[in-house]
């Protein structure tokens, strides 16, 4: 995947191939949820613990909010 650093006044994104922008966030996770995340990488489920919790997130949103959007 082939990454473009962006850099704004207020926050930096980077751009992916295929156009999308990720923005930079700093999150605080428990020991035990780290401990877990690197396991997942370590076990080559994923790349590394960025993309397992971008992943994570995508399917928390894909449950609760798209799909609500689908029914209603």
């Amino acid at each position: 995947m082939l990454y473009r650093s962006i850099t704004l006044p207020q926050y930096s994104l980077v751009k992916i191939e295929g156009g999308s922008l990720m923005k930079l966030i700093t999150l605080y996770l428990p020991e035990p949820y780290i401990e877990a995340l690197n396991q997942l990488v370590t076990e080559k489920f994923y790349p590394n613990r960025a993309e397992a919790i971008r992943v994570a997130i995508r399917d928390l949103i894909s449950d609760e909010v798209w799909r609500r959007k689908a029914v209603a």
